[in-house]
């Protein structure tokens, strides 16, 4: 019961940033691989406001998701805009040379040691079994209220039915009238919102680091090659089912005999990503292609 309790709380975080990455992906056909330092940043700007200007926990975590918005607004003008016409690869190149310098001022800013939103033990209780805190019951509800409000103004509302009409081909919903570069950009910011939220999880859950940042990209894409390129609830699963995967096959003794160590966990990911893009490339969950 506490693997499936591990697992439910590294597949929210995992949702969180995979869901926004896949509907950018699904919409503008690059990917951000920026996207990890985004996370944090909106994470260490919630703890800065929270423990160091002392505001309170609310509005600092509004702090760190408009600076997580805000980021992603500049990271789309200057290092995604103005490449990904020319060509859809551009972008993973200047995403990269945008994520190194973001290590360098997360270091520079915020040192190395780990940096904690809510520090000090947080009190547990024992639901059949599995250990959990309150922290950690109220990040994955409002992972998922999140996700279930995303999902109805997806589906549900005008908004939304312009959202599809861009994700499925923005050339003709621009002629529909739909202001598809302005949608663009709602869009990428709107993923930058769901990692900035992400980064906030960690901070409130475990502590920030700024190596923490590699690995939260990698599981995000992990999910998305998984899932389909662009299908975000088929992200989204997957961000679940990877988070299970590292729970059941790393840190646990297998027939008494042997055991993978923790430090194999990020590697899961990896061999994730390795196993679909030779047997599955498209993805669980990719729609088929319409032929003439």
């Amino acid at each position: 019961m506490q693997l499936l309790v591990n697992a439910l709380i590294a597949g929210s975080l995992a949702a969180l940033i995979a869901g926004g990455l896949a509907l950018v992906y699904g919409v503008l056909g690059v990917f951000n691989l920026a996207l990890g330092q985004l996370a944090l940043t909106g994470g260490y700007v919630t703890w800065w406001l929270h423990q160091v200007a002392h505001l309170s926990l609310f509005p600092s975590v509004i702090g760190g998701l408009l600076t997580g918005a805000l980021m992603t607004w500049l990271t789309f003008e200057i290092f995604v805009n103005p490449f990904y016409k020319h060509h859809r690869f551009l972008p993973l190149v200047t995403t990269i040379a945008w994520s190194m310098m973001l290590d360098g001022f997360i270091l520079l800013l915020f040192e190395e040691r780990p940096r904690s939103i809510l520090p000090g033990l947080k009190k547990t209780y024992d639901i059949l079994g599995a250990r959990i805190s309150v922290e950690q019951c109220t990040l994955i509800a409002l992972t998922l209220i999140a996700l279930l409000l995303f999902a109805y103004v997806f589906h549900y509302t005008p908004f939304g039915r312009k959202l599809r009409a861009v994700v499925q081909h923005d050339t003709a919903a621009l002629s529909l009238g739909i202001n598809a570069p302005v949608l663009h950009r709602f869009i990428f910011i709107l993923s930058g919102i769901f990692a900035g939220a992400g980064g906030i999880f960690i901070g409130i859950d475990q502590n920030l680091s700024p190596t923490l940042a590699f690995s939260l990209t990698i599981k995000a894409y992990a999910a998305i090659i998984a899932g389909g390129k662009g299908n975000i609830w088929g992200a989204i699963l997957c961000a679940y089912f990877i988070a299970a995967l590292e729970q059941v096959l790393v840190g646990i003794h297998w027939f008494g005999v042997f055991y993978v160590p923790a430090g194999y966990q990020q590697t899961v990911a990896l061999f994730f990503i390795i196993i679909f893009l030779l047997c599955k490339p498209s993805g669980i969950f990719a729609a088929r292609a319409r032929t003439a």
